[in-house]
């Protein structure tokens, strides 16, 4: 309800007439509550002295009871301005619909305090400090801070409160119209010193020390009266400076030289103002001008680094690339590096290298030498000890060895190389040729995704930094890498391969045009005439060869092509992406790839990339006898004949537990399934998540649940403890800190993403029913689990295909259960499939957020198991009908694709689309709102956008306003939110489920997040330190610790097979210390590469590898996701190596000897506080009960054949 007013003085403003009528609303005569309301003053009218204003009230019975009191000039009561008597009446206009929602979702807020913060504000953006010179330097091993570039003109340093930014600006010398600004976001700063020069001059200095680069800006000085600004340009230097190209290694020390001593005091009063008082110290900074990254000193060390062959050179230019040592440091190890070279070989020194550049950082920190060249000695002295320096090429196939880089802003990082999941296009060439790949990706100086910022045109400096590097290539160690091409989901995260020009055995000289042309025909297509005129669609056809798969060599018999299944009308495909098999070359992929797994029990469905075709092969039971195959013509997305490898993106060997998530709980609240229901399952799965502290069986079962621990095998191991009756292993800090980890992972997955497991529902790929076998709106589920056994989902299921958005995105189907007698289903149940059917006027994926059969996961609740999922009401669902494609006018090129990268990096809206929809729903209390329902409509070309090339504009998106609720706060705020303005308390379920979970009782106590550091003297010779394991370990003692608990027991499990006391060879020590060199060394670059931190300054901890989480919060929570699951795939290589160094192809008895040494091996080296020896525990214990398992099998058989016999 909107009330005006009349005979308001003009000397009154907003908040003054807000405190009086507060006092009179909040007043017992109206309720006596505080209701919110909003006070807006109308322009004043030349001559009048009063104005006219309005307030707006949600509740119009207060605001009819106030009238009532107050709105005639017979009332009894009235309110006063000074001597000024107000009017009041109700307004002819309806109340601003925005108005009335950010009333309704924020409390009251005293006009006082509303009033002071404005205040504080404006005296903020008045304040400033004069500058006479800014300075970028490096600090050195000696503390000193060498100046190497400078800005010596008139600046000023203030603070920005709308950007919450820290800024230097100076403006240009002829031009009166921009400025040139350092922005320094506050949480980018580590610390602040205010003090006097050393230098006798005796000035005025403030000096930085950031975590992350400021940006840097051409920014236009503001036009009183100008309706719109002009936007930013972002620079990736500050072009004023006397050396710009010392810029991307010296940004993080800055040193300001103040006018006048008295700027001092101001500089304080922003620092209190911008809540910075207690990073501001006092501790005057040495300087000196040593010229480390001098033009002519980074020429030096550009020609040096070029002579050396690759591996060498990339490993040299990221160490002053990642800002370990400085250019002069770098020059200084260049003759110890040649004669190394020259001694040791190429491939010793790269490794050499890379080991040795996160130590050349802690050496700073933890050394009191001041140059470079002892810490390397000192390191290269120890590496030596080593033993055997395996090649960093993996001999898994499925597996290569990738250098990374990461182009930010301001600078560019260099890392590798990594073991990763390999694809068509490496496995196509030598080994030897696998660092002539890059992965680059592109990122904010913070290592977060680029985001939009509304200030800034965001596209122009996307062009100005990474154009250049797209159209031209980038420069590394003197070799020019060019853009190659991207998978779709690396897109998404930002991530592209480049490739440097090559000769290949078999192939020759291999350019990046070479190995597109190489991958088939995308032109002249009959099947997809635009093919060609459409770059992002080129791209995605591109991107299935660069797809991370595992490759089975199969020779198949015979390919069928048979025709899709169709609607009648022809707008829907029945099969769009579905294939089959049959089962000889189902078993023959899982022979190939299952890695010495059950082969009885195969997968029936695999995800596969195949010539030019994508999509799901399921067994089908017609195509018998051969390896034969069946493609369909939806799969088929270029012509690339001739290949015989079958690619496998996913073996479907298991199902996957079904988890709630906050979009799939916004729509089923809203189609009237009751909080309550989320409720219990959160309760129940809080309850299970702590009892998991009191039995191993119960912590295995949480981490087993939540894929917790895996590459590990935590719980595997733990259930073999659990059956010893060594409950002990509960009463170990090290293992209560593990279990704490996974709490809290699990507690913040709840809490964030409401990822609340189902017991009983699955997720599942679908494929089709190509036997015409189910009706209309029919599935069959068979689900084959390894702990329950062969069952069939019968009866109505609720079922959605994430994401969901639209309220027609979840719908109801009847499952068949069993099959009967005639069903093809009885022949081929597909196990832990979903088999949609191909009869209808619509397939029911295409229901389901528009989904298809091309390797789409499905969620599928059965309701007779959960009866209380049922919907009161359903949906019908979105049309999803194709999207529109972006076209140029010419046959496009990967020139055109990699412009489309270029846009696609700074307009992908996908996540703010599905946010803002969250957002609105809950605002609006609905999800039928033409808001929410416009916002699936984009949700959907969002998506697509990967492929279409045509993006959602953002003007085209319904905003979310403020106040948000609180389920959106950010976990950087932790219990603030309700402090917070911003946040309104949300009534609906995702509200109350997220404060029903409290994080704080629960964040794990981590050490400190340093890097791990050598420990000195303590290298030995390979053989060295196992040959002493027996001195080592019988002083040890097995007292009561839980080790040693353990240790005797299962001891009494290996001495019925083996004798655990024998000595061990050399051969055997050499190999044991080999393996866990190489592994922790794994450890330390993954501890450093997935870090949420910028530069790795602050590595994971090795408790956090080994639970496969990591609990660093983050503004972008989808980043630390994708980390994870990198770091997890990481881990569980460095796993399988060492299974594999450990079992190889030994007799069972044997490799129970290599197991038991290698654990007894961990537990010294765990004595010594060893880096990775924890891990390494966990791994080679899991080794010993799995050949304890192997050998009693072994005499299982044994002891049957002597029985026939």
């Amino acid at each position: 309800m909107e009330i005006f007013m009349r005979n308001i003085p003009l000397s009154y403003d907003k908040h003054q007439v807000k405190m009086v009528l507060a006092g009179h609303l909040h007043s017992a005569h109206l309720f006596g509550a505080q209701v919110n309301f909003d006070v807006y003053l109308h322009p004043p009218r030349v001559g009048i002295p009063t104005r006219t204003g309005a307030f707006t009230l949600t509740d119009p019975r207060v605001g009819g009871k106030f009238l009532s009191l107050y709105g005639s000039r017979l009332s009894p009561m009235h309110v006063t301005l000074g001597t000024d008597r107000l009017e009041f009446s109700e307004s002819n206009r309806a109340p601003r619909q925005e108005v009335l929602e950010l009333l309704t979702h924020s409390p009251w807020v005293d006009p006082v305090k509303e009033r002071e913060q404005e205040q504080r504000e404006e005296g903020l953006s008045q304040m400033f400090v004069s500058l006479q010179s800014i300075q970028f330097g490096w600090m050195c091993r000696d503390d000193v801070f060498s100046i190497e570039s400078e800005a010596r003109q008139p600046a000023l340093f203030r603070f920005d409160p709308r950007r919450r930014e820290l800024n230097v600006s100076v403006k240009q010398a002829y031009n009166d119209t921009s400025e040139y600004v350092i922005a320094i976001r506050q949480s980018s700063i580590m610390n602040i010193s205010s003090h006097q020069s050393l230098d006798g001059a005796q000035r005025a200095v403030i000096f930085l020390q950031l975590e992350i680069p400021p940006w840097f800006f051409q920014r236009p000085i503001p036009v009183p009266g100008a309706k719109k600004q002009e936007p930013y340009q972002r620079l990736t230097t500050f072009p004023v400076v006397n050396n710009p190209g010392a810029i991307p290694y010296t940004s993080l020390a800055i040193r300001l030289i103040l006018r006048s001593p008295a700027g001092t005091e101001a500089f304080a009063h922003i620092c209190e103002a911008a809540n910075l008082r207690n990073l501001l110290k006092s501790y005057p900074i040495r300087v000196a001008r040593r010229d480390l990254f001098s033009s002519s000193r980074l020429q030096m060390m550009d020609i040096a680094i070029r002579q050396f062959e690759w591996s060498v050179a990339f490993q040299l230019e990221a160490l002053v690339r990642n800002l370990y040592v400085d250019a002069t440091e770098v020059l200084s190890l260049i003759p110890k590096v040649q004669t190394m070279v020259a001694s040791r070989g190429r491939a010793y020194v790269a490794k050499l290298l890379k080991q040795f550049a996160p130590r050349a950082k802690d050496f700073l920190y933890t050394d009191s030498t001041t140059t470079i060249l002892p810490c390397f000695d000192s390191f290269a002295e120890e590496f030596s000890k080593q033993g055997n320096i395996e090649p960093d090429i993996p001999e898994d196939p499925n597996f290569y060895s990738s250098l990374h880089v990461m182009v930010t802003p301001t600078s560019m990082f260099l890392t590798g190389p990594f073991v990763d999941k390999s694809n068509r296009v490496i496995r196509r060439y030598d080994r030897a040729n696998q660092d002539s790949f890059l992965r680059v990706e592109f990122r904010e100086d913070n290592n977060l995704q680029f985001r939009f910022d509304r200030d800034v045109d965001s596209l122009e400096f996307i062009k100005r930094r990474i154009g250049p590097i797209m159209h031209e290539g980038l420069l590394i160690a003197g070799r020019k890498f060019r853009f190659l091409a991207y998978s779709q989901s690396a897109l998404k995260e930002h991530s592209v391969w480049f490739v440097k020009v090559f000769n290949d055995s078999k192939h020759g000289i291999v350019t990046a045009a070479k190995i597109i042309s190489s991958l088939g025909n995308f032109r002249g297509l009959s099947y997809d005439t635009t093919l060609e005129f459409c770059p992002a669609r080129l791209g995605a056809r591109v991107s299935q060869a660069f797809s991370a798969t595992d490759a089975a060599v199969v020779e198949v018999d015979e390919i069928l092509i048979d025709e899709d299944i169709e609607t009648g009308d022809g707008k829907y495909v029945f099969t769009d992406g579905s294939g089959g098999m049959s089962e000889e070359l189902a078993r023959e992929i899982w022979r190939l790839i299952g890695r010495k797994r059950d082969l009885d029990e195969y997968p029936h469905a695999y995800q596969i990339r195949f010539q030019g075709s994508k999509g799901m092969l399921s067994v089908d039971y017609t195509l018998n006898g051969s390896n034969a195959l069946s493609l369909r013509p939806s799969m088929i997305k270029f012509d690339a004949p001739g290949s015989t490898e079958i690619e496998i993106s996913r073996a479907i060997d298991q199902p996957t537990t079904y988890y709630l998530n906050r979009p799939l709980i916004m729509i089923l609240e809203g189609l009237g399934v009751p909080y309550e229901v989320f409720k219990g399952f959160q309760d129940q799965a809080v309850r299970e998540t702590k009892a998991a502290t009191r039995s191993l069986s119960a912590a295995a079962h949480l981490l087993q649940t939540h894929g917790l621990g895996l590459s590990f095998k935590l719980p595997s191991v733990m259930v073999s403890l659990g059956k010893l009756d060594l409950e002990v292993l509960a009463q170990d800090p090290f293992f209560d800190q593990l279990l704490r980890l996974g709490i809290y992972h699990v507690l913040r997955d709840l809490k964030h993403r409401a990822r609340i497991p189902i017991p009983n529902a699955w997720t599942l790929v679908g494929v089709a029913d190509t036997h015409g076998y189910l009706r209309k709106q029919e599935v069959f589920v068979c689900v084959r689990h390894r702990e329950k056994g062969t069952f069939y989902l019968d009866g109505p299921v609720l079922i959605s295909r994430s994401p969901t958005i639209h309220p027609g995105d979840v719908q109801l189907a009847m499952a068949i259960g069993k099959p009967e007698r005639g069903s093809p289903f009885v022949k081929e149940a597909l196990p832990n499939t979903v088999v949609f059917s191909v009869q209808g006027e619509r397939p029911l994926p295409t229901c389901l957020g528009g989904g298809d059969l091309d390797g789409d996961l499905y969620n599928i609740i059965p309701l007779k198991d959960h009866p209380y999922f049922a919907p009161k009401h359903t949906f019908p669902p979105a049309d999803y009908l194709p999207a529109q494609k972006e076209f140029t006018e010419w046959p496009c090129t990967m020139k055109d694709v990699a412009d489309f990268v270029m846009k696609y990096i700074v307009s992908d809206v996908l996540g703010v689309v599905a946010t803002n929809w969250l957002i609105i729903a809950d605002q609006q209390g609905n999800i039928t709102n033409k808001d929410c329902i416009l916002l699936a409509k984009l949700h959907s070309d969002a998506v697509d956008y990967q492929k279409t090339g045509r993006q959602v504009p953002l003007e085209d998106i319904p905003k979310a306003r403020f106040p948000r609720p609180d389920w959106n706060a950010p976990e950087t705020i932790e219990g603030m939110a309700h402090q917070d303005t911003k946040y309104y308390k949300s009534e609906t379920a995702l509200g109350k489920l997220t404060r029903a979970i409290d994080l704080k009782a629960h964040e794990p106590s981590l050490p400190p997040r340093v890097r791990p550091r050598p420990r000195r003297g303590a290298a030995r010779t390979a053989a060295g330190r196992v040959e002493s394991l027996a001195d080592d370990f019988s002083g040890l003692g097995l007292g009561n610790s839980a080790t040693s608990v353990i240790f005797e027991n299962v001891e009494l499990l290996v001495v019925a097979f083996i004798n655990p006391h024998v000595r061990i060879g050399p051969r055997v020590s050499d190999l044991i210390a080999t393996a866990f060199g190489s592994f922790a060394e794994e450890l330390r670059s993954i501890t450093s590469r997935y870090s949420l931190s910028h530069r790795f300054y602050k590595p994971l901890t090795e408790e956090e590898l080994i639970v496969g989480t990591i609990v660093q919060k983050t503004s972008q929570p989808g980043l630390r996701k994708e980390k994870i699951a990198k770091l997890k795939d990481a881990t569980d290589y460095a796993f399988k190596r060492v299974k594999e160094a450990l079992e190889g192809e030994r007799p069972a008895k044997e490799y129970l000897q290599y197991a038991w040494n290698a654990w007894k091996f961990s537990i010294t080296e765990m004595r010594k506080e060893t880096f990775g020896a924890k891990a390494f525990w966990w791994i080679t214990l899991g080794a010993v009960f799995d050949a304890l398992k192997l050998v009693e099998e072994a005499t299982e058989v044994r002891s049957t054949r002597g029985s026939r016999a």
